[in-house]
């Protein structure tokens, strides 16, 4: 089993404040939650996000060795910081009054569809039910042009985050 070769990121610090922000408005409690922060997640991967540079950066090792060797590092940084930035936000002006448990279902939720993939990567012949999945959520991202450089897109989303912390402390 190979990593896929259309690799495209949305590093998870973007997603997670949505799925958060989610979780705070809808009612229903954690299951909602989640689910609407995975559906968040799949709308989101079809916005242009100037990062399938580095995607194509990793699924272009010439071996599955290579690309672990690419991928593992940035997604331990991307899941680091998408912790510090959940511990954040819960303590901020506007999510401190919510109930964790919807909080933390709508950010794995937020997550989840990459840890999919992430699993079914990391499995030398995943099952069908969970190729099917990461094939459900590949079909979810953008595929035209990206209007972004690798460079422009992180600053991007390094820019929509500051945005959210912002607006979380304002309140």
């Amino acid at each position: 089993m190979e990593i896929s070769r259309q690799l495209i990121l949305m590093f998870s610090p973007v997603h997670v404040p949505v799925g958060m922000l989610l979780a705070h408005t809808l009612p229903g409690g954690p299951v909602t939650a989640f689910i609407a922060g995975t559906a968040s997640h799949l709308l989101l991967d079809a916005v242009p996000h100037g990062d399938s540079g580095i995607g194509h950066w990793v699924a272009s090792a010439p071996n599955r060795k290579v690309r672990l060797q690419r991928i593992l590092p940035m997604s331990a940084a991307d899941q680091i910081l998408t912790l510090c930035l959940f511990v954040l936000l819960i303590r901020s002006p506007f999510f401190m009054h919510d109930s964790l448990a919807p909080l933390l279902a709508g950010a794995a939720g937020s997550v989840f569809p990459d840890y999919v993939t992430g699993i079914r990567d990391l499995l030398p012949r995943p099952p069908a039910w969970l190729e099917k999945l990461h094939r459900f959520h590949d079909r979810c991202h953008f595929r035209g042009r990206d209007p972004f450089t690798t460079v422009t897109g992180l600053l991007f989303q390094i820019g929509l985050v500051l945005a959210f912390i912002y607006l979380a402390f304002r309140t």
